[in-house]
């Protein structure tokens, strides 16, 4: 008995560290001595690890006491590969995605319910940054002059500030100025406006001056497109507000009936929401790719307003874009997302029986609810949640695009 007393040390506190040889003695001891607290306080084994072995050496016989792995032989929360690779994806497309936007991408636009923080932990066990760790913006310049920067201190208070948004759509729209520079152009002014309630980009325009004509154009075809605001917010600049008398710009919106709000002189806060639009477009695209040409810049600002708008999920906006936020059709996808959202545990098995639809479009049309969604590689389109036509996908691509 002296050899099991140095087979079993300091280190009983599991099965793996004894022997099936060993476990064989002990259960054959126990039998001996009719008195399984004896036999274990002979070989210094707790009690009822010994009746555990004695018990599966009645069931199984030797092979119970074999040592078995303690890795489970499944993991149910393990993450299924097709999601990890459209994570992968779209991180690729998007670097300056991080964890949160991720998610809610997956969410609105994949059907996928995913957390942050399990994106969070995928990047980290895949070495991905979570966000756009190559961009360290300290802090921009304010427009106009080069030597006033807004510091870290204002970009705080700007976060402390209690968030405020106009409860409709065209409630409120506000415009700005952008400036940056091409090749060979040299500086190119960017005019946009922003709707306060839903952060969509309702006009834009690229310009070589930032003239009071300029800014008319972008208003006239952002009126043309998307009707008329109740208000417009602006700073105190040559373009919207002169101090020697009423501005064209003053004179449309006075004939409109549009009121004009006015920002405080040097307080960028109070258009925060455009200052904040500009502040992002710098970080993931003018920051980022060479402008070669005006024609070239205008271009890739069209393709990210469109991405903006439609395909980009906003934080503000509880993972929506601000198109879904503008055309009121937030609580519908909500609902529709809910009933058919994939669970990140979701074995891989189900692979077999096809991927999740997903929900393309939900709105209205001539007072009708429209949805349009793939399903099992079909496209269908219901009307009032009626089946009003379906498309193969694969027979209809050349037409569809």
């Amino acid at each position: 008995m002296e050899s099991q007393s140095q087979e079993t040390s300091s280190k009983v506190r599991s099965v793996k560290h004894y022997s099936m040889e060993f476990k064989l003695r002990a259960v054959k001891r126990a039998e001996e001595v009719t008195c399984i607290a004896t036999a274990a306080k002979e070989i210094s084994l707790p009690a009822n690890t010994l009746h555990g072995w004695i018990r599966r050496y009645k069931e199984k016989g030797e092979e119970g006491l074999c040592n078995k792995s303690s890795r489970p032989h499944h993991q149910p929360k393990k993450t299924s590969q097709w999601i990890l690779e459209k994570i992968f994806r779209l991180k690729k497309q998007n670097p300056e995605m991080g964890s949160k936007a991720v998610s809610s991408h997956l969410f609105r636009f994949e059907n996928i319910d995913l957390s942050s923080r399990t994106v969070g932990k995928i990047f980290k066990k895949h070495s991905l940054p979570d966000g756009d760790q190559g961009y360290a913006e300290q802090s921009y310049f304010v427009k106009g002059d080069k030597d006033k920067k807004l510091e870290a201190t204002v970009e705080k208070e700007l976060s402390e500030w209690e968030r405020f948004s106009r409860p409709h759509p065209n409630d409120l729209w506000q415009m700005d100025i952008l400036s940056f520079y091409i090749r060979d152009v040299n500086r190119v002014y960017l005019i946009s406006a922003l709707d306060d309630c839903s952060r969509m980009i309702v006009g834009w325009g690229l310009f070589k001056e930032q003239t009071a004509d300029n800014v008319l154009e972008v208003l006239k075809t952002t009126l043309l497109a998307h009707g008329v605001p109740r208000e417009i917010l602006t700073d105190q600049g040559a373009q919207f507000k002169h101090w020697q008398g009423v501005t064209q710009f003053q004179k449309l919106l006075k004939k409109l009936g549009i009121e004009h709000i006015k920002a405080r002189p040097h307080h960028p806060q109070t258009c925060g929401k455009i200052e904040a639009f500009h502040k992002t477009l710098h970080r993931e695209l003018i920051d980022k790719q060479f402008f070669s040409s005006h024609e070239q810049a205008s271009e890739r600002l069209h393709r990210y307003v469109e991405h903006y708008n439609f395909c980009r999920p906003h934080s503000a906006l509880q993972g929506f874009t601000p198109a879904d936020r503008y055309f009121g059709i937030i609580d519908s996808l909500k609902h529709y997302l809910s009933e058919t959202k994939v669970a990140k545990n979701e074995s891989e098995e189900s692979l077999s029986v096809g991927q999740p639809s997903k929900l393309y479009l939900v709105g209205k049309f001539f007072g009708k609810d429209i949805r349009i969604k793939e399903l099992a590689g079909n496209l269908s389109i219901h009307v009032d949640n009626q089946l009003f036509r379906e498309l193969s996908f694969s027979q209809h691509t050349k037409q569809i695009i």
